[in-house]
């Protein structure tokens, strides 16, 4: 499951998860209260993200709420 060898590693591993989600979640707030400007767009879709492979749920991150 997480490769861990012993419980302090997969306590490690758990907390730095978290703190990632939580710098993500915090980093989507931001993003919502001021929309991208054009030029941000841009220089976002010329960014590599061939390194960005990870296990992520990233649907579970974006729930669309409301009808």
């Amino acid at each position: 499951m997480s490769g861990a060898r012993s419980t302090s590693e997969v306590v490690d591993l758990a907390l730095d998860r978290l703190i990632r989600t939580e710098r993500l979640r915090a980093d989507i707030t931001a993003y919502r209260k001021v929309p991208p400007t054009q030029s941000e767009i841009e220089l976002a879709v010329m960014a590599d993200t061939s390194g960005l492979d990870d296990d992520t749920d990233w649907e579970s991150l974006y729930v669309v709420e409301g009808p």
